[in-house]
């Protein structure tokens, strides 16, 4: 009877660390479970929200669009404002279109005065890091280079003694290349010089492309400028 005591305890204890064991998997788990959860749900609320910024931009650029080709500037003369007037909702449809764009012109005036200077610091500091970049990348170029023409003499006497005069001919076909490359640059920016840079696509035409652009790009600038402060004084 005492053996049988003694026996039936120790497989007890022997019970309990393998309940244990099987606790702290399950209890594991269920943790890692949960933050795989949680890490769907969050992906799911990022698309959710990206995609709804798009369908908005997409519907207010089609608004814009029968606004400004259909009614001539007039929300109320295009198609969408002509079918909101029958169904007798467009009152309430412009009283929220400008209280959206009264908050949207007060926020982007916000983020105007306050955004540049956290982004100016930002903006010199991506311009450093691809400054240090290219230094790098220059530098080690160099040097690579550096090396290989200090050690190619010793390279070249042990690729001679398999293949006798070898390294010449490498070097050959290397000056060779390079010449190639620098030819065919000179014949290319010839040929676009004296064939494609003519005409419309002269520099003198390109150079008063530019300013058109950039003369209608400040207009469109002040234009959006005095939208922006016009709804920012709506209330």
């Amino acid at each position: 009877m005492a053996q049988a005591k003694v026996k039936q305890n120790k497989q007890g204890k022997q019970a309990q660390p393998a309940k244990k064991n099987v606790q702290e998997k399950s209890s594991a788990q269920q943790k890692k479970n949960k933050q795989n959860a949680a890490q769907k749900k969050k992906c799911g609320c990022c698309k959710w929200t990206l995609g709804s910024i798009l369908i908005v931009a997409l519907i207010a650029g089609a608004l814009c669009y029968d606004t400004e080709v259909n009614g001539k500037g007039v929300f109320e003369n295009s198609a969408t404002g002509k079918v909101l007037k029958n169904a007798g909702v467009l009152p309430h449809v412009q009283k929220g279109w400008y209280a959206t764009m009264s908050a949207s012109a007060r926020g982007y005036k916000w983020a105007e005065k306050n955004v540049p200077p956290y982004a100016q610091p930002a903006i010199k500091l991506g311009g450093d890091v691809y400054k240090l970049a290219r230094n790098t990348l220059c530098n080690a170029s160099t040097a690579a280079r550096t090396y290989f023409t200090a050690k190619w003499p010793v390279v070249a006497k042990f690729i001679d003694q398999y293949v006798p005069n070898l390294s010449n001919k490498l070097e050959a076909a290397a000056v060779s290349t390079k010449t190639l490359v620098v030819n065919s640059y000179d014949k290319s920016a010839a040929l676009i010089k004296e064939k494609v840079l003519v005409g419309r696509f002269s520099p003198e035409n390109i150079n008063q492309a530019l300013n058109l652009t950039r003369n209608a790009a400040l207009d469109y600038y002040n234009q959006f400028h005095k939208k922006v402060d016009a709804y920012a004084k709506l209330k």
